[in-house]
């Protein structure tokens, strides 16, 4: 499972960087709370793409949330970015996130993780695995230490254990799973 390996990966956009501290997996079609639980759509489509492209879409007409596509291209899968710590560019997420805001919380939730990083449909489809990409993922340096626990925000294969984060971190967000 690619979820777990994204912890502690870099993603980068422009001049900002948030450290990956947790994500959660969603199968495709054989997991009922994943978008492509149903087929595909206009919507999901570039969840039945390429692996390592980003899959966005608007949650509750308000928020972005960003996903990395793990399976073969035709078959959906994908990992939601839940939690990031900010690496680089604290100023400009700072102006996109609120200049009080706790720096362990500029990025933290999906929706506060796309906007802190302007994350929105424009970059639905793109490569991450490009470097010359306008969002893109940077390799780690060692495995973090992993909490695992259910899935947070669905209704529908909420109970599932597949929620990953790097185990403690303030960045991640409540209630943390555990280990």
């Amino acid at each position: 499972m690619l979820a777990p390996e994204l912890l502690n990966k870099v993603l980068v956009r422009g001049a900002r960087r948030g450290r990956i501290v947790e994500v959660e997996a969603y199968a495709g079609g054989a997991d009922p709370g994943s978008h492509a639980y149903r087929g595909p759509t206009a919507r999901n489509a570039s969840m039945f793409g390429p692996p390592g492209h980003l899959y966005v879409y608007v949650s509750y007409g308000m928020h972005h949330c960003a996903n990395i596509v793990t399976e073969p291209d035709g078959v959906a899968g994908a990992v939601l970015l839940r939690a990031a710590s900010v690496e680089h560019g604290l100023d400009v997420v700072r102006a996109r996130r609120g200049a009080t805001m706790a720096m362990d919380a500029l990025l933290r939730g999906p929706g506060n993780l796309c906007r802190g990083l302007a994350l929105s449909l424009l970059d639905n489809g793109l490569d991450l695995c490009a470097a010359e990409s306008r969002v893109h993922v940077e390799p780690r340096a060692a495995t973090p230490p992993l909490s695992v626990g259910p899935r947070v925000g669905i209704t529908v294969g909420a109970g599932r254990r597949l929620r990953f984060a790097w185990r403690a971190h303030p960045a991640v967000s409540s209630p943390s799973p555990s280990r």
